[in-house]
């Protein structure tokens, strides 16, 4: 029987790192959202909050898929 060589790297994404930073902090962003619902906080900040988290959803989708 044949046995074939695996390329490991070609198993790892290119923007591995962007992605697992993006994530961290779009993790941030939503504890930072929880926290301001639970504080009651401004409609603005509310609102600029979501924002960001948006912009890195909208980021990290493209970075996934690059």
């Amino acid at each position: 029987m044949e046995t074939q060589r695996i390329d490991k790297t070609s198993s790892v994404h290119p923007n591995r790192e962007l992605i697992l930073l993006s994530e961290q902090h779009l993790g941030e962003w939503f504890k930072l959202m929880d926290d301001l619902q639970d504080a009651h906080a401004p409609t603005d900040q509310l609102v600029y909050c979501r924002k960001q988290i948006m912009w890195l959803q909208h980021n990290l989708y493209h970075l996934r898929n690059a």
